[in-house]
């Protein structure tokens, strides 16, 4: 997969990004993935642990969990969560869909191209594989 440098401070994916969700056949199972985006903001950060409410923000998951330190903060604007899990794509509901889930992976990203390097690297994704959840056998909520 070729090096990009997507970085944007005002959107969280590739403007070339149809969406945030993949599936992928594995031999007899299908594999599924999500992306999900949080905006980084480091005063509001500094707040939420200044008023003891940073461990129940959803930044505690997303920063603790990053694959790397922070070490310029100047240049990232998201945090990205990358889910991966096996489903039953004949599932209509979603209460069905989610029972028949299992072996969830969780990665953590301070970097869109980070994590989509990742994942072309573990499973062979590239970004066009990336489309809406109704593309996808992903039941809607």
């Amino acid at each position: 997969m070729t090096k990009t440098t997507y970085n944007n401070p005002y959107h969280p994916y590739p403007y070339e990004m149809r969406g945030q969700c993949a599936e992928k056949q594995e031999k007899d199972k299908t594999r599924f993935f999500e992306i999900f985006s949080i905006k980084y903001d480091e005063e509001e950060i500094k707040r939420l642990k200044e008023n003891d409410m940073f461990e129940h923000s959803g930044y505690d998951t997303y920063i603790e969990r990053l694959n790397r330190p922070i070490t310029d903060s100047d240049n990232v604007f998201y945090l990205y969560k990358f889910e991966t899990y096996y489903a039953d794509p004949n599932q209509d509901e979603i209460e069905l869909f989610n029972e028949s889930s299992d072996c969830y992976e969780t990665y953590y990203f301070q970097n869109i191209d980070e994590l989509l390097e990742f994942a072309n690297h573990k499973w062979g994704l590239v970004l066009s594989d990336f489309v809406p959840s109704y593309e996808t056998h992903i039941p809607s909520y």
